[in-house]
């Protein structure tokens, strides 16, 4: 089991995401510097003290982490405690309805659903949803019950 923050919140949730970026937002740039740039985005445009997500998929599907999985996300505004937060490279323009297909790529679909497959043999996960889920937003641009029901 996954356990957060001194409290020990025990992880029971997955929250997908997108950063609102463009398919060529840093293209041929190493993931690791895309986190980068999302970190400095929540630190020094935000105040966060760190990058709010625990995991970024870039367009080829690959996946680096951000946060800790044992700390608390800064990702969905009352709903970090036990959550894991998985955001999507992509998505600029997304509405909340769009199909996965139309903002993100075959590879971040299946890098997505092999990650929540991967926490899941980690943690008791009961539900996977998405940033729209909680709040009157378009993010992650799809709805997650209607993408995942296959996976």
């Amino acid at each position: 089991m996954i356990y957060q923050g001194k409290a020990r919140y025990p992880v029971t949730e997955i929250i997908l995401h997108c950063a609102d970026t463009r398919p060529e937002w840093m293209a041929g740039r190493p993931l690791a510097e895309k986190v980068a740039e999302i970190r400095r985005w929540h630190v020094q445009e935000r105040g966060w003290r760190d990058i709010g997500y625990h995991w970024v998929i870039d367009r080829d599907g690959a996946v680096a982490p951000g946060r800790r999985e044992t700390e608390l996300g800064a990702h969905v505004e009352g709903h970090n405690r036990g959550t894991i937060g998985i955001c999507l490279l992509g998505g600029y323009s997304a509405k909340a309805d769009d199909l996965f297909e139309k903002n993100f790529s075959g590879a971040q679909a299946f890098s997505v659903k092999l990650l929540i497959a991967e926490i899941k043999g980690r943690s008791t996960i009961l539900k996977v949803f998405g940033h729209n889920d909680y709040a009157p937003k378009a993010c992650p641009g799809f709805r997650v019950r209607v993408a995942l029901k296959d996976g």
